[in-house]
């Protein structure tokens, strides 16, 4: 029955982009219209996806993808940035249900661990991407005729984005699962984690690069300060938002959900103003109301009442965001990228599990929770893009190509590894 229904759907949207009849040819402009086709069309898709056993996000991404503005063009590029309010939005409700899943009494269980897989993951990939750039920078069509620096600026620049993973991501999965054990806590804990430090990484590698490229310049302290104003106000906002979530469930304690929507709008608007990172801010929020009160349950329970429009929304729009023109162009090179990261995120994972003495399960298999790639690279690859508009353009569109691929096999990759540590459903 979905199929006729998703079959139906797709056909009135072709009648309504392509009709001659001048009042159903502007109703089919509407990127409004366009939105609901494409909500209901990727909660369908995302159903029957589920059936073939794979993540429900996965038909939601791909709904995204196909009726995005490279395919079948239902949503235009500008549509898509309007949409970003919603994306916005979504994202937000989902990192306030991240930081409400961290306890203190369980991060201590195994922070050694969460540590050790983190530094030695970040490093060996960022070493990893230095040789691989030397030894087959004739595959990078711009890095041709570069001297040496350039190449390490720009090897520097690739690693660090290749540690990046999605947080997002791996929240919605595990959400959908309904996960809970050692792997599950470690793996989300450190994607989070990770989110941090990938942020500040880069900063010193952006620093870093344009000293090399440019050798009169001096370290740009100016831009750590900068980034280190972002943190230190989301954290502080975070701090503050947490609180005032507190303060609600105590002595409020009614419409908890319209509530909690307000907050995540409130705080994406202050980001997007202001330049904070939403992100740490509702993960902040979250961990306060978890750790610091007694009314964590109510706060998880009050978004996850909402949580599947949520991220029917949050992946259709980014998967209609990812640009297939761009995977087109560079697909050869931008699998042999993924294919190393992962290789790289299996070595450094093992590595940092085994020094910590973890379990043989989580030495051998929590590599796989991390190759979702979403927000934060992207962000970073359009920083570059600006930064060094030399070959920044090239960059971004081998980049897009990159978390393209691992987007979609992120999840699939994540949800067989909960399953095979028999998590799911345990929570």
């Amino acid at each position: 029955m979905n199929i006729i229904v998703l079959i139906v759907l797709f056909l009135l949207m072709l009648f309504l982009k392509s009709t001659p009849l001048e009042p159903f040819a502007e109703l089919g402009k509407s990127s409004s219209l366009s939105l609901g086709f494409i909500l209901v069309f990727a909660f369908l898709l995302g159903k029957k996806i589920k059936q073939l056993s794979l993540p429900r996000i996965t038909g939601f991404i791909l709904a995204g993808i196909f009726c995005g503005p490279y395919i079948m063009k239902f949503l235009s590029t500008r549509d898509v940035q309007n949409l970003q309010l919603l994306d916005g939005l979504a994202l937000s409700l989902i990192a306030l249900t991240a930081g409400g899943e961290m306890r203190i009494s369980e991060l201590k269980k195994y922070m050694r661990t969460l540590v050790s897989i983190v530094f030695f993951q970040t490093s060996v990939i960022i070493v990893g991407f230095t040789l691989f750039c030397f030894i087959g920078g004739s595959l990078f069509p711009f890095l041709a005729g570069k001297t040496m620096a350039q190449t390490v600026a720009f090897s520097l620049l690739l690693g660090t984005l290749a540690t990046a993973t999605s947080p997002s991501t791996t929240i919605a999965v595990i959400n959908e699962l309904k996960a809970k054990g050692k792997i599950t806590d470690l793996v989300l804990s450190a994607a989070v984690v990770k989110d941090f430090a990938v942020i500040v990484l880069f900063a010193f590698s952006l620093s870093f690069s344009k000293g090399l490229l440019s050798p009169e310049k001096t370290f740009d302290a100016q831009f750590l300060l900068h980034i280190l104003r972002d943190v230190g106000g989301s954290i502080l906002i975070g701090l503050a938002v947490g609180g005032g979530i507190i303060l609600y469930l105590r002595f409020i304690k009614e419409q908890m959900a319209v509530f909690i929507l307000a907050v995540a709008f409130f705080t994406y608007q202050v980001s997007h103003n202001f330049g904070f990172h939403p992100l740490m801010i509702c993960l902040l929020a979250g961990f306060i109301v978890e750790n610091f009160s007694s009314q964590g349950e109510k706060f998880i329970q009050a978004i996850e009442k909402s949580s599947l429009p949520i991220y029917v929304i949050f992946f259709a729009i980014s998967g209609a965001s990812l640009n297939m023109a761009a995977l087109q162009k560079t697909w050869f090179l931008a699998l042999i990228i993924v294919v190393l990261r992962g290789i790289l995120k299996y070595s450094g994972t093992y590595i940092g599990a085994r020094l910590a003495r973890a379990e043989q399960g989580i030495r051998k298999k929590s590599w796989a929770g991390f190759i979702s790639q979403a927000g934060v690279a992207l962000g970073m690859a359009v920083i570059i893009e600006r930064t060094f508009p030399q070959w920044g353009d090239e960059f971004k569109a081998l980049i897009l190509a990159v978390i393209a691929i691992n987007q979609i096999f992120g999840p699939i990759l994540l949800q067989r590894l909960i399953n095979r540590a028999e998590e799911a459903g345990k929570k």
